[in-house]
């Protein structure tokens, strides 16, 4: 098979979907209508009953995406533009809206020609065919796809070209036309996947067995379970959230320096695989919750969609977005103390409530901290303005030192004489929360606080030093 190229005059046309942009355009708009109005599902099940074209034209009417923030397929855009400069005749063809074809035309200047739906047709197989034919007649231009549907498309064409194309699409494509060249794009790995569900940010649902942990319940090997239960079934269901996150945010995302590369904001992972992994996942997670008990259930569900709302609306809104956050935090422990028949007490939730409220604060102001020109807080759609950032870590701390207070107020509780035979060793581990908590905030107001604060200490050295010292001072004083 050909690896080079050579100056051609014949028209190249090129498909868009899976083509040229590494996505779809109907299910960009798809997202795009759901997080203008989540109740917009509804109006997509009526037009679907009058076709893809039909569905495809109505969603694309009523929500812009933006043509230069999609994942445009590199390599190929590259030999087009040297195509382009060479001077061969470019044509973009495709069963999207007219519209939004012309759009991505004048952000890649190097098409000649645009063809695409512009009434309830869907412009794809046999429709695109006979456009193409009787604008250049048969046998008489080359053609890039990727789709089953456009073999007639490869029969009728001088040289054929795939893009990514299955096995069984590329015997076919070389049993009815010449098939020049293949784009292959490298291959959806099991890593996209679980770089796409995050499971290093399985770490913040360790937090159901903290519970356990401070009433010393943790040689019982039933709760231990229970909680190991609890950890699965908030995984499963938090990953699920990642991925609509994930998918809620293209936009924002890909015009992040680090955040594009994600597997679904750079294409890799497909928005249809995303929805269906999701999907997936949530499932699973709920049926795995409805093993614990209902009130278990109706708190991992809780959890979900408010996590989803979250997503959707809750973190545009000042100081609403922070204590969200502190309150999904929360939340895992009390789910572990529920599972678990463990209660949880004053000084448990005073303490949780403070010390995931200025960390939910350090998450909010090192991503401020990153995008505090105006430009880039307007686009990630915050609130804030620059001027916060001060209060921000003011409040941050204060809340982060409050939690060293509620702790070293519980040392002197009767709940610690009934627990630890020498409680006054405890102390110590006051010094050294209050250590972490400005050592956390000192790096946060640096700007080095590239991670959501959890992870970042799961990947800290000194962080676990620290917490290595508080486990000896707690095995001491027992």
């Amino acid at each position: 098979m050909q690896t080079s190229y050579s100056h051609d005059q014949r028209p190249l046309v090129v498909d868009l979907d899976g083509t040229l942009i590494n996505t779809d355009l109907l299910y960009e708009g798809f997202i795009l209508l759901l997080r203008k109005n989540f109740l917009y599902i509804f109006n997509c099940l009526f037009w679907m009953l009058k076709g893809k074209a039909y569905l495809k034209k109505k969603i694309l009417s009523i929500v812009t995406v933006p043509p230069e923030l999609l994942p445009y397929n590199s390599e190929l855009l590259d030999f087009l533009q040297k195509e382009h400069v060479n001077g061969r005749k470019l044509v973009l063809a495709t069963a999207s809206p007219i519209t939004n074809a012309i759009e991505i035309s004048k952000v890649h200047p190097i098409f000649n020609k645009v063809f695409g739906t512009s009434s309830n047709i869907n412009l794809k197989g046999k429709r695109k065919l006979h456009i193409l034919v009787n604008e250049f007649g048969e046998s008489n231009f080359d053609y890039i796809g990727n789709s089953t549907s456009d073999l007639v498309i490869f029969a009728s064409s001088r040289y054929s070209y795939l893009v990514n194309p299955s096995g069984v699409l590329e015997r076919r494509v070389k049993e009815v036309s010449n098939l020049k060249y293949i784009w292959r794009l490298k291959k959806i790995s099991v890593w996209d996947y679980v770089k796409a569900i995050r499971i290093h940010q399985w770490v913040k649902n360790l937090l159901v067995f903290v519970p356990l942990i401070t009433s010393h319940s943790f040689q019982s090997f039933p709760k231990i379970l229970q909680a190991l239960n609890a950890f699965t079934a908030f995984s499963l269901v938090a990953s699920a959230g990642y991925l609509i996150n994930d998918l809620l945010d293209l936009n924002a995302d890909r015009i992040h320096p680090r955040k594009s590369f994600r597997p679904v904001a750079s294409g890799r992972i497909s928005i249809g695989n995303a929805l269906t992994f999701a999907a997936i996942l949530l499932t699973t997670g709920l049926y795995a919750s409805t093993s614990l008990g209902s009130v278990f259930s109706i708190v991992v569900c809780s959890y979900f969609l408010i996590s989803l709302l979250y997503s959707v609306y809750l973190k545009k809104l000042v100081l609403y977005d922070v204590f969200i956050l502190a309150l999904l935090y929360s939340t895992r422990v009390f789910a572990g103390g529920i599972v678990t028949t463990v209660p949880i007490s004053f000084w448990l939730i005073a303490f949780s409530t403070f010390i995931f409220l200025s960390l939910a604060f350090a998450k909010r102001y090192s991503e401020l901290m990153h995008v505090k020109d105006s430009n880039g807080l307007k686009s990630r759609r915050r609130e804030y303005f620059v001027d916060d950032l001060n209060l921000l870590k003011t409040m941050g701390v204060v809340s982060g030192f409050l939690s060293v207070v509620v702790f070293s107020l519980y040392i002197d509780s009767a709940d610690v004489t009934r627990l630890y035979s020498t409680p006054k060793l405890l102390w110590a581990i006051s010094l050294l929360f209050l250590f972490w908590i400005s050592r956390i905030w000192l790096i946060t107001t640096r700007g080095k606080m590239t991670d959501d604060p959890i992870i970042f200490t799961m990947k800290d050295a000194t962080s676990y030093f620290i917490l290595l010292f508080i486990g000896i001072i707690l095995f001491v004083s027992i």
